[in-house]
């Protein structure tokens, strides 16, 4: 008589693309290693896969997103309950990343090294930035607050207005290319410090009074916000990726073992391995729903 094979324990998580590299290359191979789960993923950009979720048009058992903010889409009865809690698991910073090709390479170069000012590099003549939609995606609304921050900081008048043009501005928006980027097509775009280490592309340090990665300048960050063509409105606030179990969950098991390796002392360091940044382990929404288990590797309430 043959044996009867048990089917294989799977999650699917759904997540922002700039976690691709740690979900795929890092967590996955690890969970099936460590606790013998298969992990299936769909990446996008995270306030459409929270639109995605709320319509139906997409689920999964974990939802990981770019700013913890966007858990607020699906957080609550008049959202459909689509989630009770979420976790902050890691931090993160905006850096201006430059082409290596790009034809002003030599000033992306001094201005990395402080002899001029970063955005006088942007605001020459023929200087191509791509970003992402802020309607869709954190990095495209990060870009928009780090550049109003930067105008209060230098106390420069409409200097966002002069880097980027309209919020939506069609001469940049949906025009981030990786490889166009390399080929010097594009000269800059604002990502994350784990995406341009990953990526292994030169970058320049924005303040830590503009580049949402300081969380002892939360008060500063407060200053700036964005609603989108959805009336969702995101605050200024550090950077924080976060991670929530979703009630279209076919195997809550899975969801919560999933959750609980991420936030382990292992799964920390795969995080920091993939350049994230360290920071507390926080809670957000109602934390009596969360499982027991996930509740004792807390450090507090964001």
């Amino acid at each position: 008589m043959n044996a009867i094979r048990s089917k294989p324990t799977v999650v699917k998580v759904l997540h922002a693309g700039s976690l691709t590299s740690l979900v795929r290359k890092r967590i996955g191979p690890a969970l099936v290693q460590e606790r013998g789960i298969t992990l299936e993923s769909e990446s996008g950009h995270s306030v459409a896969l929270a639109m995605a979720i709320k319509d139906r048009s997409t689920s999964g058992d974990v939802f990981l997103s770019a700013d913890a903010q966007v858990n607020q889409i699906l957080l609550g009865q008049a959202n459909g309950d689509w989630i009770r809690w979420f976790v902050i698991f890691a931090r993160n910073a905006a850096v201006l990343a430059y082409s290596p090709k790009s034809r002003f390479l030599n000033d992306f170069e001094q201005a990395r090294d402080g002899m001029i000012p970063w955005y006088q590099v942007l605001l020459q003549p023929g200087v191509q930035l791509a970003r992402n939609d802020p309607n869709l995606d954190p990095m495209g609304y990060y870009t928009l607050l780090v550049c109003e921050l930067a105008e209060k900081h230098y106390r420069i008048p409409e200097l966002k207005e002069r880097l980027l043009g309209s919020d939506t501005n069609p001469a940049q928006v949906n025009r981030m290319n990786i490889a166009q980027f390399e080929r010097g097509e594009i000269d800059a775009m604002f990502l994350y410090v784990s995406a341009a280490l990953d990526l292994v592309l030169p970058y320049l340090v924005l303040p830590d009074e503009i580049n949402l990665g300081n969380p002892a300048m939360a008060p500063i960050y407060e200053g700036v916000q964005f609603t989108n063509d959805k009336g969702q409105t995101f605050h200024g606030k550090p950077i924080s990726f976060s991670a929530t179990m979703l009630k279209s969950t076919h195997n809550p098991q899975a969801a919560q073992d999933f959750i609980m390796f991420l936030l382990s002392p292992r799964g920390q360091e795969l995080v920091k391995a993939a350049h994230f940044l360290p920071g507390s382990i926080l809670v957000g929404g109602d934390k009596t729903f969360m499982p027991g288990q996930l509740q004792t590797l807390l450090q507090g309430d964001c």
